[in-house]
């Protein structure tokens, strides 16, 4: 074969290949679409033909949004529909562009929401922490741990006294949580809450109030730190026996006002951010390309 016969054979694949990377999507109808597919995958390599499997489940998913978000533009139309609409008349480079262009899209608006959540939960964390700090009113000026009859068991039992600490007086009524938990475990063995004021009680700088409570529970988790104590325990330190003990008003309710703090707290929030930041950098890191996409069977 001479220089111009193989110059000619080669123009001759370039041409059928050209022919073939340019074959369009008939999407008039199912049976349509299937017979136009089949000519443009024979003509594309293996990867190609991954892409394009990648790209027409993008464009299937975008036609699901649509019919979703927009239902009376897409009053009577199926999801399969939708998408032949999407695609008919291109040719595999343009549905490719297309999927791609969706993804890019679609990140950025992720982003976009993933970006405005975060900024919510900080506003969430300021709010909880402002009101954690206008709710923390108490302190502890004793503790003594009494031995007392639960039943015939002999159980260690808690007294403990805290004073009002603001500056102002309150007139209302207060919510105040007692709760004892495990120090390794932050478990809650002891919790109650009690409502102090009916609504026109007045609570003054300095006023003292009292609590009890039994750690049953602490000394069966724990019997060791309890088996050779001598009672009453004056001054008594919990966390000698692993315990930690927080008193706070988790509500106030005072000219028709309540400060109350929400049941989720300030650790349950950083961990939602830390989660929502973990998301957002995997957003921002995505190309929007379908290599980055797995192909998966149905």
């Amino acid at each position: 074969m001479n220089k111009l016969s193989i110059i000619i054979v080669c123009c001759a694949f370039m041409v059928a290949a050209l022919t073939g990377c340019g074959e369009k999507f008939n999407a008039k109808s199912e049976k349509e679409f299937e017979v136009s597919k089949a000519k443009i995958v024979k003509n594309l390599n293996k990867d190609e033909q991954v892409n394009l499997e990648k790209a027409l489940r993008v464009i299937a998913l975008e036609a699901m949004r649509l019919k979703w978000n927009e239902p009376e533009k897409y009053k009577g139309k199926s999801f399969d529909k939708i998408s032949l609409e999407m695609i008919d008349g291109l040719s595999y480079s343009s549905v490719v562009n297309l999927a791609e262009d969706l993804l890019q899209a679609h990140n950025k608006k992720e982003t976009a929401k993933v970006s405005g959540e975060i900024d919510t939960l900080e506003m969430q964390k300021k709010e909880l922490m402002v009101n954690k700090q206008k709710l923390d009113i108490f302190k502890v000026t004793s503790l003594t741990i009494r031995e007392d009859d639960f039943f015939g068991e002999k159980v260690p039992e808690f007294e403990v006294d805290y004073v009002y600490t603001g500056k102002q007086p309150i007139t209302g009524s207060i919510d105040v949580n007692v709760e004892v938990r495990e120090i390794s475990t932050k478990k809650v063995i002891f919790s109650q809450m009690s409502r102090d004021g009916d609504g026109n009680n007045t609570i003054k700088p300095g006023d003292s109030m009292h609590d009890s409570g039994m750690l049953r529970d602490a000394k069966i988790n724990n019997p060791e730190k309890w088996r050779n104590v001598k009672y009453p325990v004056t001054n008594a330190k919990l966390a000698d026996f692993g315990l930690e003990l927080k008193v706070y008003a988790s509500s106030i309710t005072a000219n028709g006002k309540t400060i109350a703090l929400p049941k989720y707290s300030v650790e349950d929030i950083d961990a939602e951010i830390k989660k929502k930041k973990e998301e957002l950098k995997e957003l921002q890191e995505s190309k929007g390309t379908l290599d980055e996409l797995e192909l998966t069977s149905k």
